[in-house]
């Protein structure tokens, strides 16, 4: 449930690599704790979708370069309405300072 309010982040804070990582730990160690994983269990079967008989979880990882390439998408595109957002957005910005 938390993976989405995660993915709409990545997109507006920093994420560093190691925080991401940082919490997919402590996610398998949630899961340990409350029993819905065993300590020996394959971590890569985690992340198998539900129809092939996996857990079905998104991996934050993956999820956050995908975030950051649609973003770096949204930005670079030469749609007129894109470009009004980041004239107005440069102007906020600027008056801010």
């Amino acid at each position: 449930m938390a993976v989405p309010i995660l993915r709409y982040s990545f997109g507006i804070i920093n994420w560093h690599q190691e925080e991401v990582q940082k919490t997919e730990r402590k996610t398998r160690k949630l899961l340990a704790i409350h029993g819905q994983l065993h300590l020996k269990a394959d971590v890569n079967h985690l992340y198998v979708p539900r129809k092939q008989e996996g857990r079905g979880l998104k991996q934050l990882e993956e999820a956050c370069a995908v975030e950051i390439t649609n973003w770096w998408n949204v930005l670079t595109k030469e749609n007129p309405l894109i470009q009004i957002v980041r004239k107005h957005q440069h102007s906020i910005n600027s008056a801010m300072l």
